[in-house]
């Protein structure tokens, strides 16, 4: 099989190809990027007659579907100008951006789905909390009013998303192979066949949803009145509203916002990543989204994928979650190795983390004595923000580093076009 990495800013997008030719497109990485790297690619692969078999969405985070419902949007431009000159306006203008390829099915775990029937309340309440607590003066709730202005931002995505692939737009069928529903690990392990390639569902587990559907109800139920008090005191006067009242109201909800952060501080919708095992003869590609290590390794166990020692050693692994120390560690280190290891991350929140890179580089160079190459999906070079650029350049000069000291045990790849290729 095939694999390709696009530049894609904070996020993920890569597109997996089977020795037999279907193609799965896994996540869109960010708008900007997808309009700049990844839309003129996939232009060029629908002009040479070819399609997407799966698009396949990992969580609703903008980093990953944000590129998605770009490319949604633009089959919908394409599909009205068709329309319209199919129906006697020949002088309609062409879209100015490249025609997708036909999709074939999509793998989206839809929010809406995820929360029940609470998604409308919750979309409000975070959206209200969000421009609350943003404005804060302490640095950590304000930290806590970004992220969950992100997660307004994302659902709103996903939401537009189901709509564009609905029976009423673009007719692409939803999670076909799970009857439109909700895609999780089974209990009975099934195998996903696209060509001569096979999927295993990794994560996430039916009881991780419903712990999400649980959290966010007690996140809603417990704050509620919270913002309700500060709406309310902040509309009569906002004078009278002192920092130290703001803190005894809110307090609640930065105590629910860090529960949310159990399994070292991942978000909802990334304990809810839908992730995968690919392999085709003899060859693996373990696809991570913004997943947990230890909802790895538990997924990959369900699938028997495991040695006698609880390991596995894959050709390539797409690191998780850009690299962050919060979704990996040295057990999973230790078990989990592989040939190439893809970050995809351009230095936003310090991602991928240079504590992360050690740990990995350590724990191959003590346990393991083939050689292994880090590739990532872009360079400081053609990095525009200054904070990830720098970052980036940190990177970069710890990684020169490490493979300086191992004596070619590590060799790496920085990407500064808009895509690398690499056969499995």
């Amino acid at each position: 099989m095939k694999l390709t990495v696009f530049q894609s800013d904070k996020g993920d997008c890569l597109l997996l190809t089977a020795a037999s030719g279907q193609r799965m497109l896994v996540d869109g990485g960010m708008t900007v990027s997808y309009n700049e790297h990844v839309a003129p690619a996939l232009g060029k692969l629908r002009d040479d007659g070819g399609v997407l078999d799966i698009v396949y969405v990992s969580h609703i985070d903008d980093d990953h579907i944000g590129g998605i419902l770009n490319m949604m949007d633009d089959a919908v431009a394409w599909r009205v100008h068709d329309f319209q000159v199919g129906s006697g306006n020949p002088n309609h203008r062409e879209p100015e951006v490249p025609r997708p390829p036909d999709v074939k099915a999509i793998w989206l775990n839809a929010f809406h789905e995820m929360v029940d029937d609470n998604d409308g309340r919750i979309e409000n309440m975070l959206a209200a909390s969000a421009a609350i607590l943003s404005g804060h003066p302490s640095a950590e709730i304000r930290r806590v009013g970004i992220g969950q202005r992100d997660l307004v931002t994302s659902k709103k995505q996903a939401i537009q998303l189901s709509r564009r692939v609905g029976a009423s737009q673009l007719n692409i069928p939803l999670n076909p192979q799970f009857g439109g529903k909700l895609m999780m690990v089974q209990t009975a392990p099934a195998v996903l066949n696209l060509g001569t390639l096979s999927v295993s569902i990794i994560g996430p587990f039916a009881e991780d949803l419903d712990k999400l559907r649980k959290e966010w109800n007690a996140w809603l139920s417990e704050n509620q009145e919270t913002l309700t008090q500060i709406r309310r005191r902040a509309a009569d006067d906002n004078r009278r509203l002192g920092t130290s009242e703001v803190d005894r109201l809110i307090r609640p909800m930065l105590s629910q916002a860090q529960l949310f952060g159990d399994r070292a501080k991942v978000t909802p919708p990334n304990l809810a990543s839908l992730m995968i095992l690919a392999e085709e003869g003899g060859k693996t590609v373990l696809l991570t989204g913004d997943g947990h290590a230890d909802d790895i390794l538990k997924g990959l166990e369900h699938h028997g994928k495991l040695d006698a020692a609880g390991r596995l050693h894959v050709d390539v692994l797409k690191v998780q979650h850009h690299g962050s120390e919060h979704n990996i560690h040295q057990g999973f280190c230790q078990r989990i190795t592989a040939d190439t290891y893809i970050f995809c991350g351009n230095g936003f929140s310090t991602n991928p983390e240079l504590g992360v890179i050690d740990l990995i580089t350590g724990e191959r160079v003590a346990g393991d004595a083939r050689h292994f190459k880090f590739r990532f999906n872009t360079r400081s070079t053609v990095i525009d923000k200054e904070l990830n650029k720098t970052h980036m350049a940190e990177v970069e000069t710890r990684v020169t580093a490490l493979a300086a000291k191992w004596g070619g045990r590590l060799s790496f790849e920085f990407l500064e076009n808009s895509s690398f290729e690499m056969m499995v």
